[in-house]
């Protein structure tokens, strides 16, 4: 096309087991089951879910930061935008990723940053917080991130976890299996991030700046 790139077949997202605790997370990166359209053109990006629906919108002027992630089968773009939202569309071959990238520095002046994943399937590494994403690490690789404008409250189990229970996601498809709706971290207080003390310990330190820059 003579403006832009149209994609049919990438997905919105990326769905989670339920219940994951103890900073366990696990993606589905190789379904496709909330297929759609994806529009990248000189004015921004659009989404529409097959078959109708809500669809998700990007000017360019909200665009502040663009990722590519190897996934199975696949390639992930992650978007980002200037009032804090995180989407991420999967479905993307190879050839793809290149021409887009090339297209996203032309159009947007942004150059898209190569993120790798991580499947050594540990549950036990950092929390980096850019915004109000959170992201998993594990080493210097991403195991799981999440958008902390879909975080529907925080709460305090026991004395060392932190809780996060989420908001529904209208956009998903109507046939989706699996959504996550609450995840779990284990923050003892030996750890260097979110220093505590006798009164207040490290996992109540934790959630109040999550609940802090999540409001």
């Amino acid at each position: 096309m003579a403006d832009g790139h149209l994609f049919n077949s990438i997905s919105l997202g990326a769905a989670a087991a339920p219940r994951i605790r103890a900073a366990r997370g696990t993606q589905f990166f190789g379904r496709n089951e909330n297929p759609g359209q994806l529009r990248v053109h000189s004015g921004g990006i659009v989404w529409k879910k097959q078959g109708g629906g809500k669809a998700v919108e990007v000017d360019k002027s909200d665009l502040i930061g663009l990722t590519w992630m190897k996934v199975p089968r696949s390639n992930q773009l992650g978007v980002r935008t200037r009032d804090g939202l995180y989407y991420k569309f999967t479905g993307f071959r190879d050839q793809d990723v290149s021409s887009l990238t090339t297209f996203f520095q032309t159009s947007c002046g942004i150059a898209p940053e190569e993120k790798q994943l991580s499947v050594s399937g540990k549950n036990w590494g950092e929390v980096d917080l850019n915004g109000n994403m959170l992201t998993f690490l594990v080493g210097s690789k991403q195991a799981f991130e999440i958008s902390l404008a879909d975080v529907a409250q925080t709460q305090l189990q026991g004395k060392n976890d932190v809780m996060l229970e989420f908001h529904v996601d209208d956009t998903t498809g109507a046939n989706e299996k699996d959504s996550l709706m609450e995840i779990s971290f284990n923050i003892p207080n030996s750890n260097t991030q979110f220093l505590g003390d006798e009164n207040r310990p490290a996992a109540q330190v934790t959630l109040f700046y999550l609940a802090w820059i999540s409001w």
